[in-house]
């Protein structure tokens, strides 16, 4: 998996986000930091109820899953930063995150 830059990395996990008011949305991260993702999910494209709007905060589930790593499920919340078609930009906090999930998550910088 290769690095586009420090702190960032460029994977494919995974997740669902959900919002009140909005159906919780499911795809895959495109591109992980500390303190940002980047999904893709087709469900942003087809007709609903209501899209998430920037601002929005709501709470990413991640699917961790692979080669040295533990199955785990991390719950992050969240706040929609920007969508662009398909492409939705979240803003993350990980401060709520117990020790055992934090060393998880930051498995996901090491590999």
């Amino acid at each position: 998996m290769p690095q586009a830059h420090a702190g960032r990395r460029t994977l494919r996990l995974a997740c669902r986000v959900e919002f009140a008011g909005c159906p919780a949305i499911s795809g895959n991260t495109r591109d992980l930091s500390p303190v940002d993702v980047s999904l893709q999910s087709a469900a942003l494209l087809t007709p609903g109820p209501r899209r998430p709007r920037p601002g929005d905060r709501g709470v990413l589930t991640l699917t961790i899953r692979g080669p040295g790593l533990p199955n785990a499920l991390l719950k992050i919340p969240c706040r929609v930063a920007f969508v662009n078609g398909n492409i939705l930009n979240l803003q993350i906090t990980t401060a709520g995150l117990d020790t055992r999930q934090q060393e998880t998550f930051d498995l996901l910088f090491q590999r």
